[in-house]
C-alpha cells in the first residue's frame, strides 16, 4: 500500500513552508499561511485527483490563501518591530553588511511588484519551478 494523502501532505511541509516564507518574508506569517493552506487541503482532500501532482495542487491552495490575505491587507502596511531591527544589523563584517543591503534592496523591489508577479518570481527563483 502506497503513502496516504496525509503522508504526502506532511512530506510537502518543508517545501510549502519555504515557499510561504519567500512570499510573506516572515517566519510567523509563513507558518500561519502553511497551516491555513493545509487545513484547506485536508478539508477539500476529496477534490484532489489521484495521479495528478499533489505539489502543484498544494502550491495553488497556498498561493490563493496568500493572495486572499494580500487583498484583505491592501492599504495596510506594517513596520518591523524594534526587537527584530537589531537582528538585521548582523556583525560588523563588510561582506555580510553588503549582502544584507543587497537583500534589503531585493526585498524592497519584490514589495513593489503586484502579488501575482511576486508569486511567479518566487516560484521560479526560490522553488526552481518552470
Amino acid at each position: 500500500m502506497g503513502p496516504t494523502f496525509t503522508d504526502e501532505l506532511v512530506a510537502m511541509l518543508p517545501r510549502l513552508r519555504r515557499f510561504a516564507r519567500a512570499l510573506t518574508r516572515s517566519v510567523e506569517e509563513a507558518d500561519d499561511l502553511v497551516q491555513d493552506a493545509c487545513e484547506r487541503a485536508l478539508a477539500n482532500a476529496s477534490s484532489f485527483t489521484p495521479g495528478t501532482r499533489l505539489d502543484s495542487w498544494l502550491y495553488r491552495i497556498l498561493q490563493n490563501r496568500w493572495l486572499d490575505r494580500c487583498r484583505a491587507a491592501q492599504g495596510r502596511r506594517e513596520g518591523v518591530p524594534v526587537e527584530e531591527a537589531f537582528e538585521l544589523a548582523g556583525s560588523d563584517g563588510r561582506a555580510e553588511n553588503e549582502a544584507r543591503i543587497l537583500l534589503q534592496r531585493v526585498g524592497a523591489a519584490l514589495d513593489t511588484l503586484p502579488p501575482d508577479q511576486r508569486l511567479v518570481l518566487v516560484a521560479v527563483c526560490v522553488e526552481g519551478m518552470a
